[in-house]
């Protein structure tokens, strides 16, 4: 099964925008009918009612992240970021926390996907 899978999200249910994701995920999101929203940045993608973002460590820093927290806000969104442990460009999970937080945003569950990935599903905090 691929990451989207993984995290039970199809098109059925609204849609999703894709963000930064690996050529698997491409693959997988090109089965869907209607096909997700692909942007290759944050700062490139639009809300929807869901987001699945896979972040590099140079893109924990506030204007990013704030971006985050409006897309979440303005589409009502589910956003699930996911690190990958085995990747030298992916945050830690520890360092997505706290630059999440210095947003005003938190780690609301954690769920292991794909081949040793990890989904954080993140909201406001509080």
């Amino acid at each position: 099964m691929g990451a989207l899978t993984d995290l039970g999200l199809t098109t059925d249910d609204g849609s999703i925008m894709v963000i930064s994701a690996p050529d698997s995920v491409l693959a997988e999101s090109g089965a869907m009918k209607p096909r997700p929203s692909f942007a290759s940045t944050l700062l490139t993608a639009e809300p929807a009612a869901r987001i699945v973002w896979w972040p590099e460590k140079r893109h924990m820093d506030g204007g990013t992240l704030q971006r985050l927290a409006w897309m979440v806000d303005a589409g009502g969104a589910m956003a699930w970021l996911v690190i990958d442990p085995a990747e030298e460009e992916s945050p830690g999970k520890d360092e997505l926390r706290t630059a999440l937080a210095a947003v005003g945003m938190a780690v609301e569950e954690e769920r292991a996907i794909g081949r040793g990935e990890l989904a954080l599903r993140v909201g406001p905090a509080g």
